[in-house]
């Protein structure tokens, strides 16, 4: 599951990996597929799935990296896939929503959002639906109206659907994948003009409220990552990183911001696009604008408790294993031949481990057990486990 759980923590509860393993990673395998690999794989029943910027879909074994099925042809692939079962979903620019069978990649059923519609979020399993998040295509060429959108599961038939804007007009497209709380509140971030985040009911779709963070005064400083739920004094609040620079914590009743940090300069498609990460004492975010860092930060006040500057744009969501983080850095545009995977102490920051990929690292790392599985702007995936 994206981000390992329907609280988008990025802190994988069958993940075993520590600071010693980390600091003993090697090379397991390596694969490729046809364009860059963005999206977190998915790692499920002994299998790795992986889309690429390519339009493939594969599985992988994930002790020996041998393929064991592929599907061409899908459109390109941002998001992260997702596994329910026997079913693999996936999401495409093209705007389409694919389910297919885990064992041998069989199409099962294939849904298109409006015309003109991207799809860029991670598929939501939640129950027996499968929630999706519509926006525009990149650079907002044409901006589209924002909608979120409830399949079946089994057959892909529509359930519920509603746009982020009164009217269905264009922009507040959903980019990020929601977290969705024990009560089944979702909580997802919103494009411009909103810039903010948005609160409804899963299993209905019937909104709640809608928080603006900031103005977007035309600077398309969309909220693209995905929100985290946790809990703050025995209360719940739902943690939030922006393009704009701004991480925001949010009273989950009523959108109220209960505080926020300007942690960096935001631009289009930089800022804080990543989505963070929460161990249960810091929360983690990574940023693609200057000063390029990985932050720690306190969740009772979002005051910085360490930084580990990178020297190039982090745009991969952060993983926790047991007192370790994981990221990957390097850019969307300009120089996509540097980029490495770093791990680093998540109680204090300092280097455990680094893996020079010659290529951007914009994949959030999948972590299971102590396997770690990414992808990189050159189409390669590549796992990694501790050496003996």
């Amino acid at each position: 599951m994206y981000r390992g759980d329907l609280a988008r923590d990025g802190h994988p509860a069958g993940a075993t990996l520590d600071a010693a393993g980390a600091a003993r990673l090697g090379l397991l395998w390596r694969g490729h597929l046809d364009g860059a690999i963005d999206g977190t794989p998915a790692v499920a029943h002994g299998m790795v799935i992986a889309g690429s910027a390519g339009g493939t879909l594969a599985a992988f074994d994930a002790t020996t990296g041998r393929t064991i099925w592929s599907r061409h042809g899908l459109g390109a692939i941002a998001a992260s896939p997702s596994v329910a079962g026997d079913r693999v979903l996936a999401t495409a620019l093209n705007g389409h929503a694919y389910a297919f069978g885990r064992a041998h990649g069989d199409l099962v059923w294939d849904w298109q959002a409006p015309v003109s519609s991207a799809l860029w979020a991670s598929p939501t399993v939640y129950r027996d639906e499968v929630i999706i998040g519509i926006a525009s295509p990149y650079g907002d060429t044409p901006l589209v109206a924002g909608r979120v959108v409830a399949l079946d599961l089994a057959t892909g038939g529509q359930r519920w659907s509603f746009c982020t804007r009164a009217g269905c007009e264009p922009g507040g497209g959903v980019w990020s994948t929601p977290a969705i709380d024990d009560h089944g509140t979702a909580f997802v971030g919103v494009g411009n003009p909103i810039d903010g985040v948005l609160s409804f009911d899963a299993s209905t779709g019937d909104r709640k409220w809608l928080s603006s963070l900031y103005a977007d005064q035309d600077r398309d400083l969309d909220v693209g990552a995905s929100p985290v739920i946790l809990s703050l004094n025995g209360s719940e609040v739902v943690a939030q990183a922006t393009v704009e620079g701004m991480f925001a914590m949010l009273d989950p009743r009523t959108g109220s911001v209960v505080w926020s940090e300007e942690l960096v300069r935001g631009t289009a498609v930089h800022g804080l696009i990543a989505s963070p990460a929460y161990d249960g004492t810091n929360l983690f975010t990574g940023s693609a604008s200057p000063p390029s860092a990985m932050y720690a930060l306190k969740p009772s006040d979002g005051a910085i408790a360490w930084r580990w500057y990178s020297f190039l744009p982090i745009y991969s969501a952060p993983a926790v294993g047991r007192g370790v983080l994981i990221f990957g850095t390097g850019a969307v545009l300009g120089d996509l031949k540097t980029g490495s995977l770093v791990a680093v102490s998540s109680s204090d920051g300092h280097l455990l481990w680094g893996y020079d990929a010659n290529s951007a690292v914009r994949s959030g790392p999948a972590l299971a057990g102590d396997l770690v599985v990414f992808g990189d702007s050159r189409g390669d995936l590549l796992a990694f486990r501790p050496k003996s």
